[in-house]
């Protein structure tokens, strides 16, 4: 009897071992997808698509310490961005999670512009970002903040 007891945990802490990693995997895999969906609509400067990445009521704070909250607003600020020569957008992830309703991510990003003398420069920093299913079973951002580090 003690045997089957032990191997019945040993077996079921197995499979949810196993079901946890392989969770963040397909998280992580999902992520590199969303990631580059992004990054391609942001180096196209296209703020319609990429504010649709977003949940119609997102919140974004891009590090200037406001909160935007809507689509419409996301897209004002990238409009900006485009506007300004931001390109060459990055993201590389650092840690990822969730489960199968919600998943997060932390990751560098990077995108090439002007400064106020017109150099070009590098940008950078570390974003956070949540995404949830809607109601169609697609990913949409949920929460994004960022930082920048120049």
């Amino acid at each position: 009897m003690k045997t089957l007891i032990k191997n019945s945990i040993a077996t079921i802490t197995l499979s949810l071992i196993t079901a946890g990693s392989a969770f963040a995997e397909d998280a992580k895999a999902t992520l590199e997808t969303l990631n580059q969906n992004w990054n391609q609509a942001f180096n196209n400067a296209d703020a319609v698509a990429l504010s649709n990445l977003y949940s119609e009521n997102a919140l974004l704070s891009p590090g200037n310490g406001k909160v935007l909250n809507g689509r419409a607003e996301i897209e004002n600020l990238f409009k900006s961005f485009f506007q300004a020569g931001l390109h060459h957008h990055k993201l590389e992830i650092v840690a990822t999670g969730g489960d199968d309703k919600t998943i997060y991510q932390i990751a560098k990003w990077a995108a090439e512009g002007a400064n106020k003398d017109g150099a070009m420069v590098t940008y950078g920093g570390i974003t956070t970002s949540v995404y949830e299913k809607d109601a169609n079973g697609k990913w949409v951002a949920r929460s994004h903040v960022w930082n920048a580090s120049n």
